[in-house]
């Protein structure tokens, strides 16, 4: 991979792809929605291009872009990913449109590869709303937009003759996260002194640290193979009782911890779904940060934001 385009490319996961393929020295084109967005860009990633398209107009990118030559477009834009905004159907289905757009751009780019960020919220919704008699929240609107955005982009990609690629992403930690995941949710809620009540954390979770994430992405796009989707893992899951433990003590091990203080109604996933050993095998991809490690630089950078009063 000699030339990338990533849309998105200021969010969380957008600026963390940025460094890595800066790293790798691929020339890299980042998408923007606003021109706000182009300082922090160069600040972060120096040398890199800027484009300000936003996802209405992204069919126009062709025209911005004329002999662009690059060889994958990472499509990570998406707006209302954590939130209220999830159950926003509007929205959730303006963004299937935006991907569909999208892939359509990269085929007249001449983009040889296009990679779409998709959820392990694909898999709940997939497991949970076929089901006679289940009653799904109303953000689950946002993992079946990337399911049909997922199905669609991939339909179009065939008919167009560029490689589809889906990276399925598990739940992502790091500096810079700034959604309401678990991780988040987790160390603000002890941060701010409030009972650590949580469900019993008996289900199978997995957790990534961004940089690995985006160290996946990469190798997803030079050497996945087409037409394939990936889950992108730690190749450690385990009970998210486990998981908890190791946040609890990258605060303050003196914590109280009341499990089953929640009671539990969503899907317990197998541990096969957390297995991402197709994507070490196809593409050489290892993760480099184990949990603990990274929980205690999101614990780091969480408890930072806390005293700068930014939640």
């Amino acid at each position: 991979m000699k030339k990338a385009i990533i849309t998105g490319a200021s969010g969380f996961l957008g600026g963390w792809l940025l460094q890595e393929l800066s790293a790798r020295g691929v020339q890299t084109i980042a998408v923007l929605r606003e021109e706000k967005s182009c300082e922090w860009v160069k600040t972060h990633t120096p040398g890199t291009q800027t484009l300000i398209c936003p996802q209405e107009q992204i069919q126009t990118l062709p025209d911005l872009l004329p002999d662009c030559d690059a060889d994958v477009l990472f499509h990570l834009a998406w707006e209302g990913s954590t939130g209220a905004e999830r159950a926003d159907t509007t929205l959730q289905l303006k963004n299937v449109q935006h991907t569909l757009d999208t892939a359509k751009a990269a085929a007249s780019l001449g983009c040889r590869r296009f990679v779409g960020a998709g959820t392990l919220a694909e898999l709940d919704c997939n497991s949970y709303i076929p089901l006679d008699g289940s009653s799904p929240n109303p953000v689950s609107c946002y993992g079946t937009a990337k399911i049909t955005a997922h199905y669609m982009s991939k339909a179009v990609c065939g008919q167009l003759g560029i490689d589809h690629l889906w990276a399925c992403i598990s739940n992502t930690y790091g500096a810079g996260n700034k959604t309401q995941n678990f991780v988040n949710f987790a160390v603000q809620t002890m941060l701010s002194g409030k009972p650590a009540n949580f469900t019993s954390g008996e289900q199978m979770y997995d957790f990534v640290h961004a940089s690995d994430v985006a160290h996946a992405l990469f190798c997803i796009g030079e050497s996945g193979q087409k037409n394939h989707t990936y889950y992108i893992g730690s190749t450690k899951p385990d009970q998210l009782k486990r998981f908890i433990v190791k946040i609890r003590d990258a605060v303050d091990p003196s914590i109280p911890l009341h499990l089953g203080a929640v009671p539990f109604n969503g899907v317990s996933l197998p541990a096969s779904v957390f297995d991402c050993s197709s994507l070490c095998r196809d593409t050489g991809y290892k993760p480099r940060v184990p949990f603990e490690t990274g929980i205690r630089e999101a614990v780091g950078w969480l408890r930072k934001q806390k005293e700068e009063g930014n939640f």
